[in-house]
């Protein structure tokens, strides 16, 4: 059988050189009998080998802008396509049903506040009759001692009164400022407020100093009251306990931290930029509800593509590789980006546990340049370039083939003195491969030679009628 097989290689061997003689022949004819054959000017280039894609555009920075005040929306300031500030005004809210809820409760309190005053002073009334009458009605030095106390407990209440006064009035004051300032008031009026403004701190400055000022007579008259009332005796116990229960009586923290909280969200009833960016989405109207989700604020000169890319292509991308950027939406404009973050996992499922299927793929993030006419919510495709090559020679892979001896060769198209063309076979170097060509060197490769694109069939001096020259 062995015998067999080398007869007939031998016969095919006789018969191809019998074959290459008569066509060699036949080149000398003018090429009458030349195969024609697909060839094509080397000249060297860039290549390179690339993942496919697709994704889409995002935002680097989306912020979501939130108020839960259920308020009326007065006025917006703002549209889809303005660019913000932070702390510029987005949206107006209307309060004046909180303002008029703010009175309210003001009213309320120091109503309550002035009863319980009078019913405190009842308790210290009555402290003061017993005391009169200690010792047949003559210590008089006790009960003075204690008037002493009541009086500088009074003037703290008032006192505290003045203070919380005035700070409310330093808070609308402040308030109507911001008002002028926002509705562009004339610099004449604008000084009024101001003037109002300063007025209002001098007066809060004042009534603390005043308060401090009773606060530390109040001590003073404690102090005098407590050295006093040793001598008094121990019925003065029951006396005590009930201006003391009076006392707890006129403790209204809870109702005016209340006030303050709306008094708070009076401030926040203009709704301000928290970033710079661009407004994308305006959810609220005039007369609307200013609750919930009024603003997203974008920053749409910083871009990033996410992608999702399979397990059998991740291994071969890395952090840093240069991707190519493509859009229906933007022609044929290719634009150019950086692969910044490559998920340690695959995507989840909806369990929340990692893909292990054929299937799997992992998240990724493509920065994409400012300013180069992508958009928020683009659809993209992606060449993530992970090896290039410049300024090298490259053939079709059909170009290539081995010899006999087992050296990587392709043919060129020779012409010939009688206008006819023979195929040279050219050894080669193969280097780097892409999805369609493979980088070759040589010393015999040289610019604008005719490479024959698909070397099937061909063999090294025979004829050839070159095509697409």
């Amino acid at each position: 059988m062995m015998k067999k097989k080398i007869a007939i290689i031998t016969a095919l061997v006789v018969v191809s050189s019998a074959t290459v003689l008569l066509l060699t022949g036949a080149a000398g004819s003018g090429n009458s009998k030349a195969a024609e054959v697909r060839v094509a000017s080397l000249e060297k280039q860039d290549i390179e080998k690339s993942v496919s894609a697709t994704g889409t555009v995002y935002s680097t920075r989306s912020t979501d802008v939130y108020s839960n005040l259920n308020y009326p929306v007065e006025t917006v300031s703002v549209q889809v396509g303005d660019k913000v500030s932070e702390g510029d005004v987005l949206c107006e809210l209307d309060t004046s049903s909180l303002e008029a809820d703010i009175k309210q409760k003001q009213a309320a309190v120091w109503a309550s506040q002035s009863a319980a005053n009078q019913s405190l002073a009842s308790a210290k009334s009555d402290l003061e009759t017993y005391q009169r009458n200690v010792e047949n009605g003559n210590d008089s030095s006790l009960a003075n001692a204690q008037s002493g106390v009541t009086n500088a407990e009074l003037d703290v209440q008032t006192a505290e009164l003045e203070v919380q006064s005035a700070s409310a009035n330093l808070r609308a004051a402040r308030r109507d400022l911001r008002d002028g300032r926002n509705n562009d008031l004339e610099d004449s009026e604008l000084d009024k407020l101001r003037d109002n403004v300063n007025s209002c701190e001098t007066s809060l400055e004042k009534a603390q100093t005043n308060l401090e000022k009773a606060k530390a007579s109040l001590e003073n008259a404690k102090a005098s009251y407590e050295t006093t009332k040793i001598s008094s005796g121990d019925s003065l116990v029951t006396y005590e306990n009930k201006v003391k229960s009076a006392q707890l009586s006129t403790n209204f923290n809870d109702q005016y931290i209340a006030i303050q909280k709306m008094q708070d969200d009076l401030g926040n009833a203009s709704v301000l930029s928290p970033v710079f960016g661009t407004v994308t989405a305006v959810n609220v109207v005039p007369g609307g509800s200013g609750s919930g989700l009024l603003f997203v604020i974008q920053e749409t000169d910083e871009l990033k593509v996410i992608t999702n890319i399979k397990e059998y292509d991740i291994a071969s991308v890395s952090l840093g590789d240069t991707v190519k950027i493509k859009s229906d939406a933007t022609g044929d404009a290719v634009f150019t980006g950086t692969l910044s973050l490559i998920a340690p996992t695959s995507t989840l499922t909806a369990k929340g546990s990692t893909q292990s299927s054929t299937t799997a793929e992992y998240e990724c993030e493509v920065s994409a340049a400012s300013g180069n006419g992508l958009k928020i919510g683009m659809n993209t495709r992606l060449s993530i370039i992970t090896q290039q090559k410049k300024d090298v020679y490259a053939v079709p892979y059909e170009a290539v083939v081995t010899n006999e001896a087992g050296d990587k060769i392709v043919y060129i198209s020779v012409p010939q003195e009688d206008g006819g063309y023979l195929a040279q076979a050219v050894p080669v170097t193969t280097g780097m491969e892409t999805d369609l060509r493979v980088e070759v060197s040589g010393e015999a490769l040289t610019d604008g030679a005719l490479i024959i694109k698909s070397a099937e069939g061909i063999q090294d001096g025979m004829p050839v009628a070159p095509q697409g020259v």
